[in-house]
């Protein structure tokens, strides 16, 4: 059974710093079929995107970041949802928009390492 869909963000609980992500960096969770959505942030911990319902991303447990431009990828990061709800900005949009914030699990060494470089080159302090 999915959880409902929220329309407000729950309360921030991160313990690690989240940065900025910057234009032409993706997020897709690892399933046959891709989407690609756009990253908001990032930190050690976890990560933030925006996507298009319906997706149901509580049944995938593996994502992808990738840049446009194909530069940087990193396969495979083993994730939960922490919180799915209503993306709000400034401008009003026709197209109904979804913030997913999701912690990382389990990290290997190498995915660490790799998220750390990943943040000195394409995210924001």
């Amino acid at each position: 059974m999915t959880q409902p869909l929220s329309t407000k963000p729950p309360p921030d609980r991160r313990k690690q710093m989240r940065y900025k992500a910057k234009e032409g960096v993706l997020v897709s969770p690892v399933a046959r079929k891709r989407k690609y959505w756009k990253m908001l942030d990032i930190g050690l911990g976890g990560m933030s995107f925006r996507y298009i319902p319906p997706l149901d991303l509580h049944g995938f447990s593996e994502i992808d970041i990738v840049t446009q431009d194909l530069d940087f990828a990193l396969e495979g990061i083993p994730f939960k949802v922490i919180s799915d709800c209503e993306f709000v900005e400034s401008s009003s949009s026709f197209i109904e928009l979804r913030r997913c914030c999701v912690e990382f699990e389990a990290l290997t060494h190498f995915q660490e390492s790799v998220i750390v470089e990943f943040i000195k080159r394409y995210a924001f302090p």
